[in-house]
């Protein structure tokens, strides 16, 4: 997954706060599918199981929110990628206020 991803992961860092969130939401649809329901996913288990260790995660919807299941080795290569550590590196870090007892 991690050499299929980069590529569009790196043009989504690209874009701008707004633009990023919708077509992270797109991007995440077509890798996924459909969200499926709880009921579903749990009927499913084994097949999405499966399926999230040969590199195609699922999306479950629970409630109000989505929840991704993809194997823990594409989990890694996403997080630990390089390009990601070098991102976060160049965050800056905000000065901690200083407070004055009165």
């Amino acid at each position: 997954m991690r050499g299929r991803w980069s590529k569009d992961l790196n043009r989504l860092r690209k874009l701008p706060d707004k633009e990023r969130e919708i077509a992270f939401h797109a991007f995440i649809s077509k890798e996924c599918g459909q969200a499926l329901t709880v009921r579903d996913a749990r009927s499913r288990l084994f097949i999405i199981t499966c399926g999230a260790l040969e590199g195609r995660p699922s999306l479950i919807a629970v409630d109000d929110a989505q929840a991704i299941l993809m194997s823990l080795a594409d989990l890694q290569a996403v997080l630990l990628d390089i390009s990601l550590a070098r991102f976060l590196e160049g965050l800056h870090r905000l000065p901690k206020r200083r407070v004055i007892n009165r």
